[in-house]
């Protein structure tokens, strides 16, 4: 029994009408004799900034929905499928690359409540792991090619990956934020269950966060040079 999580495009739509609704009252300000003083004149600027953000994040998140197939996670018979976040694509892993679906927190800067996350965990000698990354890292540090800056790089993230914090044995390989979807988790367990018995649905502590890496990943892309001097390529985010 196959479970999908669908993007719910609600709260888009409503920044976009908001922005749309709110955009000629602002140019309306602009032409008002009253409007002229300059504490006015700031508060047409912050509106105008309201209205980019309402339009822009609506649109930008409808983007990322339809990249996705409107799909956020999808539990299928093959393996699982991790919808579309800025700056990486959709991405499928088979049954036989995941050890286990994990849920995760990301704090928050201003509010309170942190952000939840699912992410895919792969097993040891997976395409695309933290395995392999730490294997190119580890070679990439080796060399002499790296400049001073681009060593210091390499440091920080091996550094990284040695902290007790980092939860290794689930570093995600892909993630979505949740926003616009709803879990339903016992629906979540129950498909693990019929498709994938030996995957695990994990929920891990405040502070071990598994997706940092990642950013290291695509940074590792851009400076990796192997001996014959030519570009290894890894699988995008």
């Amino acid at each position: 029994m196959a479970y999908r999580i669908r993007f719910i495009p609600v709260m888009p739509v409503l920044m976009i009408i908001a922005g749309v609704v709110a955009a000629p009252l602002v140019v309306a300000g602009t032409f008002m004799a009253e409007m002229h003083a300059w504490q006015a004149v700031l508060g047409i600027l912050f509106w105008t900034v309201v209205v980019l953000w309402l339009v822009g994040g609506g649109i930008a998140r409808l983007r990322r929905m339809a990249r996705s197939g409107w799909t956020a996670l999808a539990v299928e018979p093959e393996g699982v499928r991790i919808g579309a976040r800025p700056g990486a694509g959709p991405q499928f892993f088979p049954w036989s690359d995941v050890d286990a679906i994990v849920c995760f927190d990301v704090p928050r800067i201003v509010r309170r409540s942190p952000v939840r996350h699912l992410g895919v965990s792969l097993r040891d000698g997976a395409p695309g792991g933290v395995a392999e990354f730490e294997e190119r890292l580890a070679a990439a540090r080796t060399r002499s090619g790296p400049s001073g800056a681009d060593r210091k790089t390499f440091d920080y993230m091996a550094s990284k990956l040695a902290d007790s914090a980092f939860p290794r044995e689930h570093a995600v390989s892909a993630y979505v934020r949740r926003r616009d979807w709803r879990l339903n988790r016992s629906a979540l367990e129950r498909a693990l269950e019929n498709l994938a018995p030996g995957v695990r649905l994990v929920d891990l502590g405040d502070g071990r966060l598994p997706h940092e890496w990642l950013d290291d990943r695509a940074r590792l892309a851009d400076l990796d040079v192997d001996r014959s001097g030519e570009e290894r390529g890894v699988p995008s985010e």
